[in-house]
């Protein structure tokens, strides 16, 4: 499969600086998405993800609300989050609803980043990738498999498909099923970082047997860590304090 680094898309700055901390928002309602936000600032998280998928009553109208809400409430750089139901997401509307929205968020000038998953169909995708380059917010093309890990020559097939999108963070979440299978997603990690350099990378392996990836990821290349702040928007993982506390011990460099 063809890499598509030289592309328009390609952004030659970091969106992501160093080691980094993201928390998820995870809120029914506005309301409570504002007060949780300001809660969630306090911790001095990195990046606050806000799960849009978990809110009810969206539409492309009140998304910019929101975002600029929470904009006004929150100093920290917010990552706009539509999540499929087939990749662990929690509403049922169809894609180009969820499309509409994601462009919505990106349109309130208040996010830093946002996620478009890799099984969007390639038009849409693209289509939030273009809009995500106009406004100078970073883009990562996600997959999740929340039902096993893939073994290393497929996990090495879907880091190469992730990169030919030309995004520029590509994030694999999969679900262990043997403790080798967490080793081989630090493998493709480690790999990608020489594959792909003018990339950067998410990675992390869900579960119980996956959940030292999240913690040893910047060893391997992977830059952002999911961690809980309040609410857990996926299996593994582990709080804020946990995190900062032991990459302090560890000399990951944070600053």
């Amino acid at each position: 499969m063809p890499d598509t680094a030289n592309t328009p898309l390609r952004k030659t700055r970091p969106f992501i600086e160093r080691p980094s901390i993201c928390v998820p928002l995870v809120a029914a309602d506005f309301a409570e998405a504002r007060a949780q936000v300001v809660r969630l600032a306090a911790k001095e998280p990195d990046f606050i993800e806000v799960r849009l998928d978990y809110l009810a009553g969206l539409t492309t109208e009140t998304t910019g609300e929101l975002f600029s809400a929470l904009k006004d409430l929150c100093p920290v750089p917010l990552l706009a989050t539509f999540r499929r139901q087939e990749e662990g997401g929690a509403s049922p509307l169809a894609e180009p609803e969820r499309v509409a929205i994601l462009k919505a968020a990106l349109a309130s000038g208040a996010v830093q980043l946002v996620d478009v998953e890799l099984r969007t169909s390639e038009a849409a995708r693209q289509e939030l990738l273009e809009a995500a380059r106009r406004q100078g917010v970073g883009s990562v093309v996600s997959y999740h498999d929340f039902a096993r890990t893939p073994g290393l020559p497929e996990l090495r097939d879907l880091m190469a498909e992730l990169a030919a999108t030309g995004a520029d963070i590509l994030k694999l979440a999969v679900f262990p099923r043997l403790p080798l299978d967490s080793l081989n997603l630090l493998t493709v990690t480690y790999e990608a970082q020489a594959n792909w350099p003018d990339r950067q990378l998410i990675t992390m392996a869900m579960g119980g047997l996956g959940g030292f990836t999240r913690l040893a990821g910047p060893f391997y290349g992977s830059v952002l860590s999911f961690a809980v702040g309040e609410k857990s928007s996926a299996p593994g993982q582990p709080d804020i304090d946990t995190v900062r506390k032991l990459w302090q011990n560890w000399a990951v460099s944070t600053e």
